[in-house]
C-alpha cells in the first residue's frame, strides 16, 4: 500500500510536472538548448518540442524503477531494504523533473548561458544524490539491478555485503569529488571538471570489481 501511494504520488508529480511545461511551451523560441557542457554553456540545440520529449524522462524513469523490483530475480530481498530503495526512487524522480527545467531556465534568462551555474547544480545535485546513497549502500542485500553488481557479490553473499560497503565509500568519493568541481568550476575549468569526474568515477568503479574480485580471492580479509 505504501508502494501504491508513493508510486502514484510520484505519478502526479510527473504529470503535473509536464503540464507546467505546457504553460511556458507557447513562449519558447522555435530553437531552443538541449544540452551543456562541464562548463555550463550551452552546447546543443534542438526543437522546442524537444523540451516535450525531455519532461517525459522522468516519468519513464519511474515506471522502471516501479517494474524493477517485480521482474528482479531476488525480488524478495528488495522488501529487506524497501525504504532505500523508495529514498532512491524520490531523489532520482525529483531530480529528473529538476532537470527538465534547465531549458526554459535558460531561455527565460533566470539562468544565464553565459554563466556556469547549470554545470554547478547538476553537478552538486548529482554530487548529493552520490553521497546519500553511498551512505547507504551497505545495507541493499542482493539482487540483480540496484547496487554494486559484480560477478562476486551476485554469486555470495559474504562478498556482496563486502562490495556494498566498499561502494558506499567509493560512491560518497565520487559525490565529494562532484562537489569541488561544483565549488571550483571556474578554477579547474571545462578540462579539469572532467578530468576530476571521469577519474573519479572510472577509477571508482574500476577498484569495486578489483576489490570485489580480491574478497573472492580470498586476499581481502
Amino acid at each position: 500500500m505504501k508502494n501504491k501511494k508513493l508510486y502514484g504520488g510520484l505519478f502526479l508529480l510527473c504529470v503535473a510536472n509536464f503540464i507546467a511545461h505546457l504553460f511556458f511551451y507557447p513562449g519558447l523560441p522555435d530553437t531552443v538548448p538541449v544540452h551543456w557542457g562541464f562548463d555550463g554553456q550551452a552546447d546543443g540545440w534542438g526543437a522546442k518540442s524537444s523540451t516535450l520529449f525531455i519532461c517525459i524522462v522522468p516519468l519513464a524513469i519511474l515506471l522502471l524503477l516501479a517494474v524493477i523490483p517485480k521482474i528482479d530475480p531476488r525480488a524478495q530481498n528488495y522488501e529487506k531494504f524497501d525504504k532505500i530503495y523508495r529514498g532512491f526512487v524520490i531523489g532520482i524522480v525529483v531530480f529528473m523533473c529538476a532537470i527538465t527545467w534547465l531549458t526554459e531556465l535558460t531561455v527565460y534568462n533566470v539562468l544565464p548561458g553565459s554563466s556556469n551555474m547549470i554545470g554547478v547544480l547538476v553537478c552538486g545535485g548529482c554530487g548529493v544524490l552520490f553521497i546519500a546513497l553511498g551512505n547507504y549502500m551497505p545495507r541493499i542485500k542482493q539482487n540483480y539491478t540496484f547496487g554494486c553488481k559484480t560477478p562476486w557479490a551476485l554469486n555470495d553473499e559474504h562478498n556482496w555485503n563486502r562490495t556494498q560497503r566498499m561502494g558506499g565509500i567509493v560512491f560518497v568519493v565520487i559525490g565529494v569529488a562532484m562537489l569541488v568541481s561544483m565549488l571550483f568550476a571556474k578554477l579547474l575549468g571545462e578540462t579539469g571538471m572532467m578530468v576530476l569526474l571521469l577519474g573519479s568515477t572510472l577509477g571508482g568503479t574500476a577498484w569495486i570489481y578489483v576489490y570485489s574480485y580480491l574478497v573472492y580471492i580470498g586476499k581481502m580479509k
